[in-house]
């Protein structure tokens, strides 16, 4: 398959992956071995083009985590799918099925252009939907994703006119003081993604993409687009007021109102809720030396 040619441009936002994997409740943190770099991050630590790696996990399923990874270049992301370090990353985080059994982590690994879905893969591959300066994605968020009919130029029309108008200003009922705490709020209180390649969690949400049928000429394919509003402490937003705000029957029928002025054009959506954080910084300890090796090395 030929890869797609990039430009090196420094304006452009990087690329976002997401891995979902089980992360036992107890467990803050992944953990591999010291014959590592760095001990959170495993075989990522000295992966090229890799620029930052966050921590998320489900509010509402703890157990449920994520590595997010931000991607200088599409290049990077290639070559490191179709490295060892790759292989092993996927190898020792486990996944769970709806009944809790085991899936194999192995998937095929290949190169990928903006056009690609990659269906089998633990990569959720997500692309800014505008290169205008937005917030960071982290601390509590709520991520709304929405499958749209389409793919290409026109579905960034529906995107445009339908989706980022209904949630251009919404914030859900209860929660209308975050509004006022920061200047040009509506900028930056959410962020939007489009899908470039799925994975798994996009097939258990919204059904697996028959192949045959979107080769046709009768379907044009879809388009994920992920919706993730900002709990963050700027505003005013603390993990207690999103829990309340979760809760609250006045909330939810705000945001079930938000999400109906978008369907049609989109036809199916899913909602959770993630606590993202920055992975710590953990080097394994220098190994301790005889003070009797050190006065022989100096002379």
């Amino acid at each position: 398959m030929a890869r797609i040619k990039q430009t090196a441009r420094r304006t452009q936002k990087r690329l976002i992956t997401w891995t979902r994997f089980h992360l036992p409740r107890e467990q803050e943190w992944p953990t591999w071995s010291v014959d590592h770099a760095d001990v959170h991050v495993g075989p990522l630590a000295d992966v090229k083009g890799k620029w930052k790696v966050l921590l998320a996990r489900m509010v509402d399923n703890p157990e449920q985590a994520a590595y997010i990874i931000e991607w200088v270049m599409l290049d990077d992301l290639n070559n490191f799918m179709s490295s060892p370090a790759c292989a092993e990353f996927l190898r020792n985080l486990p996944e769970e099925d709806s009944s809790g059994a085991p899936i194999e982590s192995g998937s095929a690994l290949r190169h990928l252009t903006l056009d690609d879905a990659s269906p089998s893969s633990r990569f959720l591959i997500l692309k800014h939907a505008v290169e205008a300066p937005t917030s960071e994605v982290e601390d509590r968020v709520t991520l709304t994703a929405f499958s749209v009919p389409g793919k290409g130029d026109e579905v960034w029309g529906t995107w445009r006119e339908s989706l980022k108008s209904a949630f251009s200003s919404f914030v859900p009922r209860g929660s209308e003081f975050l509004q006022s705490r920061v200047m040009f709020w509506s900028r930056f209180s959410a962020v939007w993604f489009r899908v470039l390649a799925e994975d798994r969690w996009v097939e258990e949400k919204f059904g697996k993409l028959d192949e045959q049928r979107h080769d046709s000429e009768h379907d044009q394919g879809r388009t994920i687009f992920c919706h993730f509003f900002l709990w963050r402490p700027r505003f005013g937003a603390t993990p207690e007021h999103e829990e309340a705000s979760a809760a609250d029957p006045r909330a939810r029928e705000s945001w079930d109102k938000a999400i109906a002025k978008v369907m049609p054009p989109a036809t199916a959506w899913v909602q959770e809720r993630w606590y993202i954080r920055d992975l710590p910084r953990f080097l394994p300890p220098e190994p301790e030396t005889d003070p009797e090796d050190m006065e022989l090395a100096d002379e």
